[in-house]
């Protein structure tokens, strides 16, 4: 059986049940097996058990199950500044109440019980990976080399008190590659975690379209070096950017399209080089797509979802033919 996933908001990720409930029946009907669960990944929204529930019999009732899921790290980190979307990154940001990195020890705290909050959600659904963001605060770590220092001190209370909760519920946490950070500084804040914590725990997402705008210079530099920690994937593909912007807020944003893997435009990426680091990782395959699919009509929405799950089990087929090569 050719297994395939997708995420869970390919269309949208509207805060409404009608339309989560629309697009999870469509990825059952498209043939997608599995999916990322991605609805709520930004914000300070806490699921209540009830809710957990419902996202798990929705899976079961139609067939798709739960691969993995994406977190929140709290707040909301984007925002429109003269009409354009940018994110509001680089800097420490005291107004939001729920954020494991904060140096507000109540405010920390929060934002451990909002992680652990999406594991109980991975539990109740059966995923075994929750997809996070870590975004660093790097223009405010250019003002005083001390606060690097306290940053990663509060980052390091708060996985020291998730790591046994994770552990006990069969859950990895994996950290993702992100745009508008420097891929240096993201570097360095892999190697820090990793040596700090073991493979159990915590581990890496690749999300390719985000390597294309930050890691210009190689865009498989973090899938190489981390791939014995892979647990989750955003597989997408985009146009890439002129290196000279790709710490823009607005302009990396507006360049990360979330097109479906191999598309007809032409996109930067080998996806055999990718499907040959994916087939040496512990991932629990499939890998997972994380796409935007529309339409001018609710039909050609879905002959594209149907023509993704069809690329999604082309690489699939990929990664199987790299694992059969040793």
């Amino acid at each position: 059986m050719l297994l395939s996933s997708v995420n869970s908001d390919y269309n949208n990720d509207l805060h409404s049940w009608k339309e989560i409930e629309r697009q999870v029946l469509n990825i059952a009907k498209a043939g997608f097996t599995h999916t990322q669960w991605i609805h709520d990944w930004d914000g300070e929204y806490l699921y209540s058990p009830s809710e957990m529930f419902q996202v798990r019999d929705l899976l079961r009732g139609c067939g798709v199950k739960a691969h993995t899921i994406h977190a929140s790290e709290g707040g909301r980190r984007t925002a429109v500044v003269n009409g354009r979307t940018v994110f509001r990154n680089g800097e420490r940001f005291e107004e939001i109440r729920k954020d494991y990195t904060s140096a507000n020890e109540y405010t920390r705290l929060a934002g451990v019980d909002l992680l652990k909050n999406r594991i109980d959600l991975c539990s109740r659904i059966g995923a075994g990976a929750m997809v996070l963001h870590m975004q660093l605060p790097w223009r405010w770590f250019a003002q005083n080399p001390q606060n690097k220092d306290d940053y990663f001190r509060q980052v390091y209370k708060s996985f020291d008190e998730l790591q046994p909760y994770a552990r006990a519920a069969g859950v990895r946490v994996a950290l993702e590659n992100l745009i508008v950070t420097p891929w240096q500084l993201q570097e360095e804040q892999f190697d820090r975690l990793f040596d700090r914590y073991d493979p159990d725990f915590l581990g890496f997402t690749y999300d390719s379209g985000h390597a294309t705008l930050q890691c210009c210079h190689d865009y498989y530099y973090f899938l190489r070096k981390y791939h014995t920690r892979l647990y989750a994937t955003h597989l997408q593909e985009n146009r890439g950017i002129d290196p000279a912007l790709n710490n823009d807020d607005a302009e990396a944003l507006a360049h990360d399209s979330h097109w479906v893997p191999m598309d007809e435009r032409g996109g930067l990426i080998d996806w055999d080089e990718i499907a040959k680091w994916v087939a040496k990782a512990p991932l629990d395959l499939p890998a997972d797509f994380e796409v935007g699919i529309s339409g001018s009509t609710p039909e050609e929405e879905f002959a594209q979802l149907v023509a993704c799950r069809k690329t999604a089990e082309r690489f699939y087929q990929m990664v199987l033919a790299h694992k059969a090569e040793g």
